[in-house]
């Protein structure tokens, strides 16, 4: 039976202070990040009245929010077997990678283009706060959850100056969805990679306002991830 983890800070950023959240919401963020996290499994179902019950909810709130997911693509939802979570696929790795390549890229060029001196300083400090995280958790077997919340800000203050809000709502979407093949990946921690350098280099292109050299090094990123969790072997076809 699927059991919510306790709720964790967004990798999406805080919620606008003036918008009240709904309990349908507050699900929302605990299903979502439960399922990117790989607390539950591709293709486990999601029985509405188990989910309620672990978490001391009414039912309309839990499908309102597995509705959503369904939308986001990382929930299915067939006739007569109900809710699940979707499954993985290489096929659908491969397409992920290079839609959320140009999404990505498109966002981060608006932020470019757009951003002032504010924007220049939260990209480096977000930068500084990553080169100061281990990215290996003290078990040695998982990803150290300071880093990674370090890493998801880095790359949302990449595009903290876009101003095409269709573009930033994709980008979030299709971020969790890659996400979730990153974090049910072993391969991924242990591949020798300059983590730090990449990133580096990102924030210097950006920060030289050199939109060409941005993408070309982001696009080179998000695809080496990918190829290393592809190499791994353990997502299957299709």
């Amino acid at each position: 039976m699927p059991v919510l983890t306790p709720a964790s800070p967004s990798a999406r950023g805080p919620a606008p202070t003036l918008i009240k959240r709904t309990q349908a919401t507050q699900l929302l963020e605990r299903l979502r990040n439960d399922i990117v996290a790989g607390h539950m499994p591709p293709g486990e179902r999601l029985i509405i009245s188990a989910l309620a019950e672990s978490v001391g909810a009414g039912q309309t709130p839990i499908r309102e929010a597995l509705m959503r997911l369904v939308s986001e693509g990382l929930v299915t939802l067939e006739d007569q077997r109900g809710f699940s979570v979707a499954p993985v696929s290489r096929r659908e790795l491969v397409d992920l990678t290079d839609t959320r390549a140009e999404i990505e890229a498109l966002a981060m060029r608006s932020s470019i283009e757009n951003g002032d001196d504010v924007w220049e300083g939260n990209l480096l400090g977000a930068y500084h706060r990553l080169s100061k995280a281990h990215k290996r958790a003290e078990d040695g077997h998982s990803i150290n959850p300071d880093w990674e919340e370090r890493h998801n800000h880095f790359h949302a203050m990449l595009v903290g100056a876009c101003t095409n809000g269709v573009l930033l709502q994709l980008r979030a979407q299709l971020y969790d969805r890659a996400d979730r093949y990153r974090k049910l990946s072993t391969r991924y921690l242990k591949a020798p990679r300059d983590d730090l350098g990449e990133h580096e280099a990102l924030m210097n292109a950006a920060l030289a306002r050199d939109c060409a050299k941005a993408e070309e090094l982001l696009k080179a990123h998000i695809r080496l991830t990918a190829q290393i969790i592809l190499a791994e072997g353990t997502v299957q076809a299709p």
